[in-house]
């Protein structure tokens, strides 16, 4: 069984966001592995040999940090064990290093199935916290990003975010596999300037062709139109908030995530403006 790598800035603070990474653990069977990654500010340390008093001084500082961190994430999971029997198992690991070159080694040796990330009240979603940044761009497998403070409830209405091309199938399957296990409606939702878009989408089939190639018939399409002025991000949103969607699903950009994030993507304002877990698949255009 894999783990859910779960990425923990400060577990003194951090019982809303472990829980929540707990149950979805639960419900996906996976296993829990809360991780801390510690960078020293003169990270890597100084040559083998050339330990300085103030390097001594230095490591003393990291044992410190350490040791709370170890009794913070020990009182946390205790407390989760103590509220819930039927949670997975939970465990953690507190690494020294970059975060995010962290986690692209734990999903490119295959240790984990997908990393949380949370975003704080300050810096919603993406927002400018460099770390999640960075995490996003690097690692290849699915990323979560949880805004601070919700409670995990059951997703009952996925918004998944499309531009209806063939390409994406692989990514609705995925998702119609993780839908099933709640069970979950989706609705793929694209922003198009085409004003006959929705007309085309209805005359080929395209519904009835996702639901045919994802075997999930809890699937429906739905068309926003683009308007000049301020982009559609916004009515997404509130599309998301009319459905009661739970989850926003989108695709992270083929032409290389971070370089979108900095010209406006609308992935990246989507998870900024949004209150709601947003889940990004890595892209399978090839």
């Amino acid at each position: 069984m894999k783990d859910l790598l779960v990425y923990v800035h400060s577990p003194a603070s951090a019982q809303l966001f472990m829980t929540y990474a707990a149950y979805v653990a639960r419900d996906l069977d996976l296993t829990v592995k809360y991780i801390y990654v510690h960078t020293p500010p003169n990270f890597p340390l100084g040559m083998p040999g050339s330990l300085s008093a103030a390097a001594v001084i230095n490591q003393q500082d990291i044992n410190r940090e350490i040791d709370g961190v170890k009794h913070h994430f020990e009182m946390q999971i205790e407390k989760l064990n103590a509220s819930d029997p039927d949670l997975p198992l939970l465990d953690y690991k507190i690494e020294i290093g970059f975060p995010a070159e962290i986690m692209h080694a734990y999903c490119r040796e295959e240790m984990v199935d997908t990393v949380m990330l949370s975003s704080s009240k300050n810096h919603t979603a993406f927002g400018y916290d460099a770390d999640n940044i960075e995490i996003i761009r690097k690692v290849k497998c699915p990323v979560w990003i949880v805004p601070e403070g919700i409670t995990y409830n059951s997703f009952s209405e996925i918004l998944y975010a499309t531009d209806y091309h063939e390409e994406d199938i692989p990514n609705l399957k995925m998702l119609a596999e993780f839908a099933s296990r709640f069970p979950a409606s989706i609705t793929a939702v694209h922003i198009s300037s085409s004003a006959d878009f929705e007309e085309r989408v209805k005359g080929e089939g395209f519904a009835a062709m996702i639901r045919e190639e994802t075997g999930y018939n809890m699937i429906s399409l739905k068309v926003l139109q683009e308007t000049s002025g301020e982009p559609l991000v916004d009515e997404l949103h509130n599309f998301a908030l009319m459905m009661d969607a739970d989850l926003i699903v989108l695709l992270r950009e083929n032409r290389g995530f971070i370089d979108r994030l900095m010209h406006g993507s609308r992935s990246e304002k989507i998870a900024r403006q949004t209150s709601l877990p947003v889940l990004i698949y890595n892209e399978e255009r090839k």
